[in-house]
């Protein structure tokens, strides 16, 4: 049997017959940013050498194609549609256009290529309209198909997550030894005891990483010495001096941290997105600590200092991410020369890795600022400091303005989840000093209508298009937020009462 072969220019198949490139324009009905051949052959200007032959069924029509393996299927569709004829290309445009689908499963990613769909070589897919997508089976077993569903279950167990248990385990049997440290003897003992058992864990975690080549092992060994690191970090300073503030303390414990980081990461290559959100992590609390220890500012004053920072670093974790994934945005022309600049399309495996990198670093380098955060606002409200609690009140409002910048899940909880710390801390801190009476109106009214007006903000907000000047009203009240930041930080800081000593 003849098949017939499908090729962008510059794919290399791996046969020798001749290979058809089919000539056509816009085909109705595909999914739209597919535009035509040409835009499909920029995208898959990296050769292959892997391909497979899949029978496709059209109605009461069959064709076997051979196509490359490392396409994507919204690629291909264009070229494999033709083969039925023109009249089916026509249909297209009478409804929401073609999916590819297993005989009883739903559709294929068009996003994903052959060989990420598990498209085996000589298998049979279905052609079908969007909207007349093929029905699941009916199954003749009631046994049978509960069965089915309980093994394909997102929940159920599998020998993936067995092997996670096991490593779960021994990572929290291994941090159990923090515990044990503090009996071990005097301080000089525990430091020693813990600084060892880091330098082993990290190195053990080098050697399973390069030797064995089992980077998930690597990482929670390196994580554990890591906590191992920090605590003999900790225990260093109170070696050296006893009666060191929690500034100092707070200082050496990050520092520690952050040399150990260094260390794991350097040894688990493959770790840089934990570690990359610990880094960040780390970084605020020892710049806090910095400042607490080398300046006269009280633990609220330094936690106000370290919170302003970490709020300009947030602003900037966009495009460090994107830098720390590998990639670089080209250079805006300045002249007429330099418009044949930068120009080479952009393999697509690349794009891809290298975006889901990105995507990975912002969620880490989130995780880590929002919980440097969480730790650091209810300090503000601890000593009861009227400007200090208001302080935190405002940080907690310009961290709910701008949680909705993010689209991810990850990133957008670990902006609301510290300014919600802030505000639980703050209600905490007024009902403790308030009667019943006040407790009640002070603190149980105020949660009470902000519970119900959350409630129906769930219920009226999502999906609904707002007007354009709410989105800007919204964008201005987050900048007047923002910069109000500053005049109340150099009130938490007395800059103000020192002005106006200095001016007699």
């Amino acid at each position: 049997m003849d098949f017939p072969h499908f090729a962008p220019e510059g794919v290399a198949l791996g046969w020798e017959q001749p290979l058809m490139v089919l000539e056509y324009g816009l085909v109705p009905g595909l999914r739209p940013g597919r535009k035509d051949l040409d835009t499909m052959e920029e995208q898959t200007q990296h050769r292959t050498t892997s391909s497979g032959r899949l029978r496709f069924v059209l109605g009461k029509q069959a064709t076997d194609v051979a196509l490359p393996a490392e396409v994507p299927l919204a690629d291909l569709l264009p070229a494999i549609l033709p083969q039925f004829g023109a009249e089916w290309v026509e249909q297209g445009a009478d409804h929401e256009g073609w999916v590819v689908q297993r005989l009883g499963e739903p559709p294929l990613d068009e996003d994903r290529t052959l060989a990420e769909l598990n498209l085996l070589d000589g298998e049979t897919v279905h052609l079908r309209p969007r909207a007349e997508q093929l029905a699941a089976i009916d199954y003749d077993d009631l046994v049978e198909g509960v069965g089915e569903q309980v093994r394909e279950h997102p929940g159920a167990w599998t020998p993936a997550r067995t092997r996670w248990m096991f490593r779960l385990g021994a990572g929290v049997a291994l941090l159990l030894g923090l515990f044990l440290i503090p009996g071990a003897g005097s301080v000089g003992v525990q430091t020693l005891v813990s600084g060892v058992l880091a330098l082993f864990l990290l190195a053990g975690a080098a050697l399973v990483a390069r030797g064995a080549a089992r980077p998930q092992v690597a990482t929670i060994l390196a994580g554990v010495g890591v906590a191992y690191a920090t605590v003999a970090a900790l225990l260093l300073v109170e070696l050296l001096d006893p009666v060191a503030t929690p500034m100092i303390r707070l200082t050496g414990a990050a520092a520690g941290m952050l040399i150990a980081l260094a260390i794991g990461l350097l040894a688990v290559a493959d770790a840089a997105l934990l570690f990359a959100g610990a880094v960040m992590f780390s970084l605020v609390l020892a710049v806090t600590g910095l400042i607490g220890s080398l300046t006269p500012a009280t633990t609220s004053q330094a936690a106000a200092i370290g919170l302003t920072i970490s709020l300009i670093m947030g602003v900037f974790v966009p495009s460090t991410a994107f830098r720390l994934s590998g990639l670089t945005l080209p250079m805006l022309p300045t002249g007429a020369d330099e418009l044949n600049e930068d120009i080479e399309p952009i393999p697509h495996k690349m794009v891809t890795e290298r975006g889901a990198a990105t995507v990975g670093y912002s969620a880490a380098l989130h995780v880590g600022l929002g919980s440097a955060q969480s730790l650091l606002l209810p300090l503000l409200v601890v000593e009861g400091h009227g400007w200090s609690m208001v302080l935190s009140l405002v940080i907690a409002f310009l961290l709910y303005l701008r949680s909705r910048h993010p689209g991810g899940l990850v990133q957008r909880w670990s902006i609301l989840v510290p300014a919600s710390v802030a505000v639980v801390a703050n209600l905490v801190h007024i009902g403790t000093e308030q009667g019943q009476l006040g407790r009640l109106l002070a603190v149980f009214v105020p949660v009470f209508a902000a519970g119900a007006l959350l409630l129906l903000s769930a219920e009226r907000l999502p999906g609904k298009r707002l007007r354009p000047y709410w989105g800007r009203a919204v964008e201005i009240l987050e900048s007047v937020t923002a910069i109000a930041v500053i005049p109340i930080l150099l009130q938490v800081l007395h800059v103000y009462a020192t002005m106006r000593g200095l001016a007699g």
